[in-house]
């Protein structure tokens, strides 16, 4: 056994499959695959790969910690209270818990993330 996961992205495990709960959406009608990728025994910590289609939704992290690395597409990122953000391939932030905005997918938008719950 390895104590290490690469990431292909050509070769990624069957996707869930979701969209924004309904009281969450604000415009279009966004799709999401997920692909879980490694996580630890407890399941605290868990990564993975996101994709949404455009649209837009109210983002609520609630005490989720998620560091986010953006591989491809344009979406717009907005904080409650804050200018919005384009965010596009390259670029990473964090997440912090707390965290409450409106995620807005311009391009569909695939992401690698990390959380810890």
């Amino acid at each position: 056994m390895t104590n290490l996961t690469f990431v292909d992205q050509n070769n990624l495990p069957e996707p869930r499959k979701g969209q924004p709960a309904p009281d969450r959406l604000i415009e279009g009608n966004p799709q999401f695959l997920s692909w879980d990728i490694a996580q630890t025994a407890d399941g605290v910590v868990r990564s993975g790969v996101w994709e949404a289609t455009p649209g837009a939704y109210r983002s609520i992290k609630g005490d989720t910690f998620e560091v986010c690395v953006i591989l491809s597409g344009v979406s717009e990122l907005t904080e409650d209270g804050c200018e919005p953000r384009r965010i596009v391939a390259g670029d990473s932030f964090v997440m912090h818990p707390g965290f409450v905005g409106t995620w807005k997918v311009i391009e569909t938008t695939r992401k690698l993330w990390v959380c810890r719950d």
